[in-house]
């Protein structure tokens, strides 16, 4: 019965520590520091089965990798873990990289542990973009700009966490990367 009880109280102080800072726009501004993945690590769940979100990259988001085959990393935006799975199991969430002169935009998906990352389409630095991520039967459905896809989606569940900006996979951020976001 102990353990029962800890464990809201952790999650309880671990969300509230969390600082939020937003602009006057509504945007919430997500930093990723030189030399980390994360933006953030909160535990926050997320009930409906569409997220919405605008987005705006900024200069910062324009990053050369010395490993060339590094720049074709896709980072991770923001969406959701699914079906109360980790991220790597069960996930759909929208990608981002610096490629080519280019800011490229992709549905990252986790399926039963499978990775499927497929490019949607591309932004331009200062854009404001607008994506949304729907979790239907068997599929998500990503939108970007009114740029439709679809993935294949396996659980049925609605336990569902936010999924912050995160940088790399094996490599950290060059500098520091901002974000802005308004969901």
């Amino acid at each position: 019965m102990k353990n029962a009880c800890l464990i809201p109280l952790l999650i309880f102080v671990f969300i509230s520590c969390t600082k939020v800072q937003r602009e006057e726009s509504g945007f919430e501004v997500f930093l990723i520091k030189k030399g980390q993945h994360n933006s953030r690590s909160a535990f926050v769940s997320y009930d409906d089965s569409i997220l919405k979100f605008d987005v705006v990259f900024d200069s910062t988001a324009i990053y050369n990798i010395v490993a060339h085959d590094d720049n074709k990393d896709v980072n991770k935006l923001f969406g959701i873990t699914d079906c109360g799975m980790a991220n790597h199991m069960n996930s759909a969430r929208i990608g981002w990289r610096w490629f080519q002169d280019s800011l490229q935009l992709f549905s990252y998906v986790y399926c039963n542990s499978v990775r499927t990352i497929t490019y949607i389409t591309s932004a331009n630095i200062g854009e404001e973009v607008h994506c949304s991520i729907t979790a239907k039967r068997g599929q998500y459905v990503f939108s970007v700009n009114s740029v439709l896809h679809n993935e294949k989606r396996i659980c049925t569940g609605n336990d569902r966490y936010l999924q912050y900006p995160y940088f790399g996979g094996n490599r950290l951020a060059p500098h520091n990367i901002s974000i802005k976001i308004d969901y």
